[in-house]
């Protein structure tokens, strides 16, 4: 099945240009012509559109009411009228795999088109030097000097702090149990994917989640904490932020970095672990919580550091207090656009 040809483009960008998966993704999502004339069209709003692909501005907005509430296409943040396609193909699974009424096939498919099918896509990203979208932050208690954590490395004061705040079913989790995976995954039963203001906003319109307090949101967080999830955040400084809180069995992210060896894919905290040999008993508590498989116990603990994205987890779990986060990087290494 070859992808259609007003979409080849748009294949092009998503890394997929030749991928029969991302042909029937889009045949399912776009199932009419008059769907693809506004995608190929896109960015826009309906009066552009309308004026880009013939069609009557009613059609367009029908168009794009349907496909918005499909996960399809979405907007830039406070322009809910400019339509535009998701620039990154995991935000367009993590959009669409949350349409209400998707078919099984679609996670099917997007489990194939994830865990497969970016094997070939990897060289690519490395090659280029692709921005991490995501970043870790720590778990604040177990930083070495308080004082050091600032308000962008502080889940709890982006939360606390927030106007709006939203909970969703986490993507990725939901793909994976879709598929038949996830059956022992730490995470809660009650979802821990979070919005912030207008990230929040724009997921009530679509009524994919529900408006939660900011109290009940550092509940949630902690609950993250106690099950040895990675807080990750938007790579920058904003106050429209979303958090996922991520596992090494569902997480998209941790299997680019733990199976495919893309470890640019997530930027690091600004933290990492530092571990003191004689409090260590080697009883392997931090060894089972890492979900980047960075730590490796005989008689003590011994830390690849290469691989420590400075998330705090382990430090969580050590009954000996033998590990914390020491800052090794400057706010600097926060992107700010």
């Amino acid at each position: 099945m070859p992808i259609p040809e007003p979409l080849r483009n748009y294949a092009m960008q998503l890394g997929f240009p030749n991928s029969e998966t991302l042909a029937r993704i889009f045949q399912v999502l776009f199932d009419h012509e008059d769907d693809l004339k506004v995608v190929q069209a896109l960015p826009g709003t309906p009066a552009e559109l309308a004026e880009r692909t013939g069609l009557s501005i009613e059609r367009v907005r029908e168009i794009g009411e349907k496909l918005k509430a499909r996960g399809a296409v979405g907007y830039p943040l406070g322009q809910p009228e400019l339509l535009r396609r998701f620039p990154a193909m995991i935000e367009l699974r993590d959009s669409t795999v949350l349409w209400p009424e998707a078919p099984q096939e679609i996670f099917e498919l997007w489990d194939r088109l994830v865990t497969v099918e970016t094997r070939d896509l990897i060289p690519l990203l490395k090659n280029l030097e692709v921005p991490a979208m995501v970043r870790v932050i720590p778990v604040e208690s177990k930083v070495e000097v308080q004082n050091t954590v600032l308000d962008a490395d502080s889940a709890r004061r982006i939360f606390q702090e927030a106007e709006l705040v939203s909970v969703v079913p986490c993507a990725c989790r939901l793909v994976a149990r879709k598929n038949g995976r996830g059956k022992d995954c730490p995470a809660p039963a009650d979802s821990v994917c979070l919005q912030t203001n207008a990230f929040a906003k724009g997921v009530l319109n679509r009524g994919l989640g529900r408006k939660i307090s900011n109290a009940e949101a550092l509940r949630r967080i902690g609950a993250a904490e106690d099950a040895g999830l990675v807080h990750m955040i938007r790579n920058n400084i904003k106050k429209d932020m979303f958090m996922c809180n991520c596992c090494s069995c569902c997480c998209s992210g941790l299997h680019f970095v733990n199976q495919l060896g893309y470890f640019a894919g997530i930027a690091p905290s600004r933290f990492r672990i530092k571990l003191d040999q004689d409090a260590c008993s080697g009883c392997g508590a931090c060894e089972d919580r890492c979900q980047f498989h960075a730590i490796k116990v005989d008689k003590a603990a011994s830390i690849n550091l290469e691989r420590c994205y400075g998330c705090g987890n382990c430090a969580l779990a050590c009954p000996e207090e033998a590990l914390v986060l020491e800052e090794i990087r400057p706010l600097s290494h926060i992107r700010v656009k």
